[in-house]
């Protein structure tokens, strides 16, 4: 499989490493952390080694290394001081999951942190699907307009060039035959467009330990809960929008918590106490939400 060189304008760069445009455009000019190739209208393209190498750079900084300590650190010595570092490799969760996109879909940054998982690359054409992640690859969700007799096959192949266990299939049309052939125990289908609860649904039944950790992040983005909410008015029913108001007023606490001025070391360990509480309330809140809109059948 012939591998082509796909550049990504910032937009997406941004949208699968996390790092705001901002930032990225100050780590350039101030520390040349990559050089991103330049089109005649003076647009950022960046290449798939500018992608790995941002990622792992993310990893360090979000793990409490200043920018400056690793801006000029050459990819194998970046991979080197993440594997030094039990913390820094284990930063974005125990049970988060990596997967590849093979489509159109934009899925940003703070939904995906909502659902656990990390997009470690996109692509528009198969063949830009590599065999040497800079990390393993629990899944591909792959686009599919037309699912045909061919399809089981092409699917397999992805699979082996990535290196992925799985593979969800999302897909518009087909005979019911083909697109029944296509769920197997390491293939699955869903419809397009892509939905977040369908995605994290096939997670959960596919990857025994994922959700199950006793992280406090959000399982739920502002947008879903909205959705969620906007939908239960439809059923009559006001349990979203009660659940959605005490998530709300918890995330807001558990802020105010965080920023609050302390006076002294025991002052900064009481208000610790009060940020953890109200996170870990509030987490057990968005998992109940999540199984009333499961039994409602809202989609989100």
């Amino acid at each position: 499989m012939n591998n082509i060189e796909q550049n990504y304008r910032i937009g997406l760069t941004t949208q699968i490493t996390g790092i705001r445009p901002e930032t990225l455009r100050a780590w350039e000019r101030r520390y040349k952390v990559v050089k991103p190739i330049r089109t005649d209208a003076g647009d950022r393209l960046y290449t798939q080694a500018d992608i790995d190498r941002l990622l792992l750079i993310k990893k360090l900084v979000d793990n409490g290394d200043a920018i400056s300590a690793v801006a000029n650190l050459n990819y194998e010595n970046l991979e080197k001081r993440i594997s030094s570092c039990k913390s820094a490799i284990t930063s974005s969760g125990k049970n988060d999951l990596n997967f590849i996109l093979l489509g159109k879909t934009i899925l940003d940054k703070k939904s995906l942190d909502s659902m656990r998982l990390n997009m470690i690359d996109v692509v528009q054409d198969p063949r830009n699907i590599k065999s040497n992640y800079h990390t393993k690859i629990d899944f591909i969700i792959a686009e599919i307009p037309t699912v045909n007799q061919g399809t089981f096959k092409v699917l397999q192949k992805l699979m082996k060039q990535s290196k992925s266990s799985k593979l969800l299939c999302a897909y518009d049309f087909g005979k019911e035959s083909d697109i029944m052939a296509l769920r197997t125990q390491d293939t699955g289908i869903t419809k397009l467009p892509l939905n977040h609860s369908e995605i994290t649904d096939w997670c959960a039944n596919n990857f025994p330990n994922y959700m199950k950790s006793a992280s406090t992040a959000r399982l739920l983005t502002d947008q879903d809960i909205h959705t969620i909410v906007a939908a239960g008015s439809n059923i009559n029913c006001e349990c979203p929008k009660h659940l959605a108001d005490l998530i709300f007023k918890l995330t807001a606490f558990e802020k105010y918590s965080s920023e609050c001025e302390v006076r002294n070391a025991k002052d900064a360990e009481l208000h610790k106490e009060l940020e953890t509480t109200s996170a870990k309330s509030r987490y057990l809140i968005e998992e109940v939400l999540i199984k009333l809109a499961k039994v409602e059948g809202i989609k989100y």
